[in-house]
């Protein structure tokens, strides 16, 4: 699939609805994209793809919950939805940067930390590395990384993102819903997500064309049942 270096592809949309249908269709695109690969029903997964299921239910939770705060206004939670998204297409790419997929499938699994992955190279697989080397593919990851943190981690942001100038000084609310805040103030912020799901989805993709297809599973489906069979005799 395409790739943004230094150029977004990204088709003019005119308002705040539009930007969050479209997030909407590519979670629904997401969540469809594991039916052509695992399947027949009944396939046998090994771990490394119930943890790209993992990425695809994370994603689809993601859309669902930014959508509905930014709807609701809440700037300050979607903006860390965003954080969330890239840093769950940030590890599945790092799983391409392993030497034995199939064993760091079963490492994450088992619930052991990200970060005691390493590269072919031996580098160890911390955020920072993974974001580094996915923005040769994706340049404007590590600066959408680096400044949706802020709204992750308690930091300044989250208070200077509340503030609003007027002639008399300067206001801020602590409701934590910017209820008068303008819909293309979101359009920016939307447009992030929206590219980072569209990441994934790539990323998925790619993964899912590496794996056994539908054929080679429905054999190994059937050989199974057969020796099922044939012990229960």
């Amino acid at each position: 699939m395409p790739v943004e270096t230094k150029e977004i592809f990204l088709d003019d949309v005119p308002d705040l609805t539009s930007r969050l249908a479209r997030i909407r269709a590519m979670a629904l695109e997401i969540e469809r994209l594991p039916d052509d690969t695992y399947a027949p029903v009944g396939s046998i997964l090994e771990q490394v793809e119930w943890y790209s299921l993992a990425a695809v239910t994370k994603s689809t939770s993601n859309a669902h919950a930014f959508c509905s705060l930014v709807e609701q206004r809440n700037t300050i939670a979607a903006s860390a939805i965003v954080r969330m998204q890239i840093e769950t297409a940030m590890r599945m790419f790092g799983l391409t940067l392993v030497a034995d997929v199939e064993a760091a499938g079963d490492h994450l699994m088992e619930g052991k930390k990200y970060g005691q992955l390493r590269a072919r190279d031996g580098t160890k697989l911390a955020d920072k590395i993974l974001h580094e080397r996915l923005s040769a593919e994706y340049e404007w990851v590590t600066k959408a990384y680096e400044d949706t943190s802020a709204f992750v981690h308690l930091d300044g942001e989250n208070i200077r993102s509340k503030l609003v100038h007027l002639s008399m000084g300067a206001f801020f609310n602590l409701s934590g819903v910017d209820a008068q805040r303008p819909e293309h103030a979101y359009f920016h912020l939307a447009d992030t997500f929206f590219i980072a799901l569209r990441m994934t989805r790539n990323i998925l993709a790619d993964f899912l064309a590496t794996r056994p297809q539908p054929q080679e599973r429905a054999l190994r489906l059937a050989a199974f049942r057969r020796a099922r069979e044939r012990g229960g005799s």
